[in-house]
């Protein structure tokens, strides 16, 4: 049985290791439905693609893109596989599924900035929901997109996504729309830095988020304290580094995130740090943020850790500073 699952998974470009969490039961069911579709495919095996993706997503802060990516693809390529031959209802499923899966391999690529790889999968997500008919999704993929945007610093591109994004023909979940307004804030301070409308935007996306009671869906992982780090960004952006510096101190824990995600808001902070003057407090930021980086391979953390020593630049003297751009460059 081994061997058959090796072969019919192997004849399909999919190797058995894409799926290391599903066992054997559950390989001779994803076997049988790849070979007749119409037949097997049910929304049994959904559940097992849906549990593989969830596992992907929960271990990715902690042990980074590279070992997802993998499994991540070819999750991708068993689920539209499937998808070509299944019965309608089942089609739709597992395009919707599709669609999430291939979102999360666009934020892996975005982690590793490989921003072509990035671009390229969030694409493919709005294909797989359009294709669905899930128009939520389609939404979501926009404010993924209008994230992307910040990396580059592209404040009117962010802006205009996360405008698109909370404008759209679709029914958002609250919090989605509650990110949405945030990212419209974070755009308005890097463009003109209107603190009154930054400060509208983020009490109407704060009052979302407070109504939303919804734990599963997209963005299930937004929460209070996400929001509230974003919110420091925004300050810092308007050039209010003191109100940013409170929200980071208030909700920036190691408890909070997993260590992937509390090396980048470290970096932030230290960013944050910075424009307050303090250059010793944000070189050690940076050099803790940097660690973290190395451990999740998260390269755009790493990409945050130079734009921090940029900002260091009048005080490249100080020891502080010095260890941080020695230790970028070891």
């Amino acid at each position: 049985m081994n061997e058959l699952l090796r072969r019919t998974f192997l004849k399909r470009g999919i190797t058995a290791v894409t799926l290391p969490a599903i066992g054997l039961d559950e390989l001779k069911h994803i076997v049988s439905a790849l070979d007749d579709a119409r037949r097997y495919s049910d929304q049994e095996i959904v559940g097992y693609f849906r549990t593989q993706l969830a596992d992907c997503a929960a271990k990715d802060g902690d042990y980074g893109p590279k070992k997802n990516i993998p499994i991540t693809l070819g999750l991708i390529g068993a689920i539209e596989q499937m998808a070509r031959d299944s019965k309608p209802a089942v089609r739709r499923t597992l395009l919707q599924l599709a669609a999430q899966a291939a979102e999360f391999a666009g934020w892996l690529y975005r982690d590793i900035a490989m921003t072509e790889m990035a671009h390229y999968w969030r694409d493919r997500a709005m294909e797989f929901a359009q294709a669905a008919g899930d128009y939520p999704m389609q939404g979501y993929v926009l404010l993924k997109k209008s994230q992307a945007a910040w990396d580059e610093r592209d404040s009117l591109l962010m802006l205009t996504l996360a405008e698109a994004t909370k404008d759209g023909p679709w029914c958002l979940p609250l919090r989605v729309k509650a990110e949405a307004l945030q990212q419209e804030a974070r755009g308005y301070a890097m463009l003109n830095g209107d603190l009154a409308a930054i400060e509208l935007k983020l009490a109407e996306a704060r009052e979302l988020l407070i109504e939303d009671h919804e734990t599963q869906g997209i963005a299930a992982h937004y929460d209070e304290a996400l929001f509230s780090l974003q919110c420091a960004i925004c300050y810092s952006e308007a050039q209010q580094p003191a109100r940013a510096l409170e929200l980071y101190d208030e909700w920036l824990s190691p408890r909070a995130f997993s260590r992937r995600d509390y090396g980048y808001f470290l970096s932030l902070k230290g960013a944050a740090l910075a424009n307050a003057q303090a250059p010793d407090q944000a070189a050690g930021a940076g050099l803790d943020a940097l660690a973290l980086a190395k451990e999740s391979s998260s390269a755009r953390t790493h990409r945050e850790v130079l734009r921090l020593v940029e900002l260091l630049r009048p005080w490249q003297s100080r020891t502080q500073v010095r260890k941080l751009v020695s230790a970028l460059l070891t």
